[in-house]
């Protein structure tokens, strides 16, 4: 389960808008015994690879189709070799990345990529074990009046039979009234996942 927030502040930091994306189930969930969320399906399948049980000299992998559109298999183990494991930050970082943007179109499981992202960047991370739940943020100082409708969250890593790093859309919510940011405004997108 997650939550998707947006927030933006003024100059001297107060709230001037805020809406979030299934907040009262993300709340309700934190409170009770909670059903899955809705990821895309990269997202599933790369956690299902990460947590498959293997045996010494095991592998795991999955596939997906990377934010440039190219259909991939991923190791996520491995017992020889480095650079073909997703995880593996000998080749490449390894990171997520919260984006924005201006697409309108409603999202679907099989997304791989935003629809008009407009800016990026790397999510800090924080974790709180007595609630049991992760808190992924950015925030953005906007330079130009905008309507924020989409926002995603990309993991960064080590992409087999890539020359470099790729990414993989774990996330995509749309926001069908969207969000107005005004030249000089803060947003702060900030992910909520319940675990």
């Amino acid at each position: 389960m997650h939550m998707v927030e947006l927030v933006v502040r003024d100059a001297s930091g107060r709230v001037a808008r805020r809406v979030a994306a299934n907040e009262r189930l993300f709340r309700r969930y934190v409170r009770a015994a909670p059903r899955g969320a809705m990821a895309t399906r990269w997202f599933l399948r790369l956690l299902g690879a990460l947590f498959a049980p293997t045996g010494v000299a095991g592998s795991a992998s999955f596939t997906f189709v990377d934010t440039g559109g190219t259909s991939r298999t991923q190791n996520t183990k491995l017992s020889a070799g480095t650079a073909a494991v997703f995880v593996n930050t000998a080749a490449c970082a390894n990171k997520l990345w919260i984006g924005y943007g201006t697409g309108t179109a409603s999202p679907t499981r099989d997304d791989y990529k935003l629809q008009s992202k407009v800016g990026e960047a790397v999510a800090a991370v924080s974790a709180d074990e007595t609630w049991g739940t992760l808190t992924l943020s950015a925030s953005f100082t906007v330079t130009g009046d905008i309507t924020v409708y989409e926002v995603g969250l990309e993991w960064e890593g080590c992409v087999s039979s890539y020359n470099v790093c790729g990414r993989i859309l774990l996330d995509r919510t749309v926001f069908p009234g969207g969000i107005a940011v005004k030249a000089g405004q803060t947003l702060t997108i900030v992910y909520r996942i319940a675990l």
